[in-house]
């Protein structure tokens, strides 16, 4: 993953001062696929299956899917934000949080992770972790619909609390 570092670097400044819907999530698109992209059919493979099995909403087994490939490769991001997509899917909050929390640190700017990471909190009424995320999330994409409109509002039922 490293060796896409300038080309998603580009993009990455590009995402901060995109201010059009679609232009942003063309953006957020291409540097998702460039940390997806890998030369090893293993985890084209991965890649492959897990998605198929989400796609039919067979999140245990996407899981197992993921989690074997983290034996063999404990670095990727994206095999740990698939398996939190999918442990959210489950209502398996703690490792879906867990997989989120190894996400950024492998790739602090992984605004995937911070949106579920802000959304899980939400859920868990811990609104200040939930602003925290989003905080963070809008300095990666400050410009993206409605997270200042939600920032906005948890901050003020923080005030009223």
């Amino acid at each position: 993953m490293k060796e896409y570092t300038t080309e998603v670097d580009v993009l990455f400044t590009q995402l901060k001062t995109a201010t059009d819907k679609d232009k942003i999530s063309d953006l957020e698109n291409s540097i998702l696929q460039i940390w997806q992209k890998t030369e090893d059919p293993f985890m084209i493979d991965v890649f492959h299956l897990g998605t198929e099995q989400i796609a039919k909403e067979r999140f245990k087994d996407a899981i197992a899917t993921y989690s074997h490939a983290l034996i063999f490769n404990k670095n990727h991001s994206e095999v740990y934000n698939k398996r939190a997509i999918c442990y959210y899917m489950r209502g398996e909050f703690k490792k879906a949080i867990e997989d989120l929390n190894k996400v950024l640190e492998l790739e602090p700017r992984h605004f995937a992770a911070l949106s579920g990471l802000s959304t899980i909190y939400r859920e868990l009424k811990l609104e200040k972790l939930s602003l925290n995320h989003l905080e963070k999330l809008l300095k990666i994409v400050p410009n993206k619909e409605g997270l200042s409109l939600q920032a906005k509002n948890i901050r003020k039922n923080l005030r009223k609390n």
